[in-house]
């Protein structure tokens, strides 16, 4: 069995936009499923077969992690479920800490050390 080829390999992948920042992510080209950049087999079905693709950095709060002074990326109480498929820990600023709802629709507004330190900022409500 070979791998689907109707996802074909991605170009150079830049910035929507001069100054924003970018996050990148890779999709399995056996089962499609994506994850974060850092995932060197699928985590749904093991293969080593991942494109590298250009996220459109907006998702929803999923829920408030306990705050830690541990580890080594303090100050990201946030599970963020972008909308490509997969979840990212991040802080999340434009409200009060500790007090984002759950579903709030957030986009991303900082990406430092190759992505491991993700903020993403509030969306306004319309």
């Amino acid at each position: 069995m070979t791998p689907s080829t109707a996802f074909a390999p991605v170009g150079p992948l830049t910035s929507p936009t001069e100054g924003e920042p970018a996050l990148h992510y890779h999709r399995c080209r056996w089962c499609h499923s994506a994850m974060p950049a850092g995932a060197l087999l699928c985590t749904v079905c093991g293969s080593a077969d991942l494109t590298t693709e250009l996220s459109a950095g907006t998702g929803s709060v999923r829920r408030l992690l306990r705050p830690t002074r541990r580890g080594l990326y303090p100050g990201r109480p946030y599970l963020v479920a972008l909308d490509e498929g997969f979840t990212v820990q991040a802080g999340v600023i434009g409200g009060l800490p500790g007090a984002v709802p759950v579903g709030a629709r957030v986009r991303l507004a900082v990406r430092d050390d190759d992505g491991r330190l993700l903020t993403f900022r509030l969306c306004a409500t319309s």
